[in-house]
């Protein structure tokens, strides 16, 4: 399975509506002989409709002036194919994002696609073709860009549209004497650089961000001296300690280098991890414990930096800062 969640952002359909809306209301002029006066003004009708299915349509009926039949001029557009665009690839870590609530937030990732169409305009005289015409192309150059909301996580995008080619040809014009079914036809393709998004899903935010500086030679002679207080056993010269419940699950770890019983003082070598006050040394042999009172010497954290978001209250989408604090040694808590 690609995805178990079930996802449909209705990019295509608003793919479709976008770019046929560009087309929607384009005006036809006619004029006197004489070229001085408006004599009609005609809103050319546009549908959504494959160029041959349309002129078969109304070539089944040469009377195509009737008022209960088809006139001309009349434009149609279509999808042609979705074709991936390997230019505008990205990372797939590329990410789009936006608030869910004040702990978590909404994520998506996006493919690019080239969506391309035809528009076809069907006119029965060149004057009218070259009018409708020149109404679309100095908007190309050569592409158009518009806004459109592709899916409910971000703001609108902005997709350029590219003009790619216009083409002319007159059909009925075969030498019959049947005139009357002389059609001029224009062909535009476009280019809809455009996005396919994938399932929204959902992740907690990140409110603070904790970062050690830490230098494995920096106490003596690479020992940990730690003074320890309450506990029972004795520890053994060379045996495994560990700060957890398993030595596999341990968070600290070190092997014994001097033990004294008297004054509960450890000294670790090899050590891995962060020993904390309170936390409990386990001996991985003799099953050793006692509470860790305090260091000797200081841990090997030279620095501790804390990074939280101000103001605390601050979500995705929203302008905020960084709070900094930042800790050296000895002044580590």
């Amino acid at each position: 399975m690609l995805s178990r969640t079930h996802f449909y952002h209705r990019i295509t359909r608003k793919i479709v509506v976008a770019f046929g809306t560009m087309f929607n209301n384009i005006t036809l002029k006619r004029y006197n002989k004489e070229g001085t006066a408006e004599i009609e003004r005609v809103t050319v009708p546009l549908s959504y409709m494959s160029k041959e299915k349309f002129y078969q349509r109304f070539t089944q009926d040469p009377g195509l002036d009737r008022a209960v039949q088809i006139s001309l001029p009349r434009m149609t557009f279509e999808l042609d194919s979705i074709v991936y665009d390997p230019s505008r690839k990205v990372s797939a870590f590329q990410q789009y994002f936006a608030p869910r609530s004040n702990t978590s937030i909404k994520t998506t990732y996006s493919t690019p696609y080239n969506f391309n169409f035809s528009v076809n305009l069907f006119v029965r005289n060149a004057e009218d073709g070259t009018q409708i015409i020149e109404q679309i192309l100095p908007y190309f150059n050569p592409d158009y860009t518009v806004s459109v909301n592709l899916v409910d996580i971000n703001d609108p995008i902005d997709v350029p549209i590219i003009l790619e080619s216009v083409n002319y040809d007159v059909s009925g014009e075969t030498g019959t004497s049947d005139t009357s079914m002389r059609t001029l036809n224009w062909t535009l393709t476009f280019t809809v650089k455009a996005y396919l998004f994938g399932p929204i899903s959902n992740v907690n935010i990140i409110r603070k961000a904790t970062a050690n500086t830490f230098d494995s030679g920096f106490e003596l002679d690479g020992l940990k001296i730690i003074n320890l207080n309450t506990g029972t056993g004795d520890y053994k010269i060379g045996e495994a300690v560990f700060v957890g419940k398993t030595i596999s699950e341990a968070s600290a770890s070190g092997f014994v280098n001097k033990w004294d019983n008297v004054s509960n003082v450890i000294v670790l070598t090899d050590t891995d991890g962060v020993f904390q006050v309170n936390n409990v040394i386990r001996g991985a042999v003799t099953n050793t414990s006692y509470n860790i009172a305090s260091f000797v010497a200081n841990t090997d954290i030279l620095q501790n930096i804390t990074i939280t978001p101000n103001p605390a209250s601050a979500n995705v989408n929203t302008a905020f800062g960084f709070l900094e604090t930042l800790e050296e040694f000895p002044n580590i808590t």
